[in-house]
């Protein structure tokens, strides 16, 4: 696609990414939610040192990351175990987020009593069914 900023002609070419879908991993909203996942991976591009008003930056910092990891991989790495207070604390806190859920919850059941929507309330009581599973 040929373009033009400031009077200066260049050619944009726009990356493309093929990607396919896997199974689907939940809904939002009534709608099916799936992982996509790239069909190949794409090729980084090379870090150019460029100038903007006397000031130097890089236009693709990651790929001397990169290089410096893909060096590194040869050698060995110690693996280091999860600690099991974080296990705990993990547990804790996914807890904690299911009793808030059911303590919104049950306000919001309380608010459509009182206004008498009985539509929200049945909306309501099966949301609560979904969030005992």
């Amino acid at each position: 696609m040929k373009l033009s900023y400031r009077g200066v002609n260049y050619e944009y070419q726009p990356l493309t990414l093929e990607v396919t879908e896997n199974e689907i991993l939940g809904k939002y909203r009534g709608v099916n939610w799936r992982c996509h996942t790239l069909n190949e991976m794409p090729v980084p591009q090379a870090d150019r040192v460029l100038k903007y008003r006397g000031v130097a930056y890089h236009t693709n910092r990651n790929v001397e990351t990169c290089q410096a990891d893909s060096t590194q991989s040869a050698r060995p790495r110690a693996i280091k175990p999860v600690a099991a207070s974080a296990v705990v604390t993990r547990k804790a806190i996914e807890e904690t987020h299911r009793e808030n859920l059911r303590r919104n919850l049950e306000r919001r059941l309380q608010a459509a009593r009182e206004r008498g929507d009985q539509n929200l309330v049945n909306l309501l009581e099966a949301e609560s069914r979904q969030l005992l599973v």
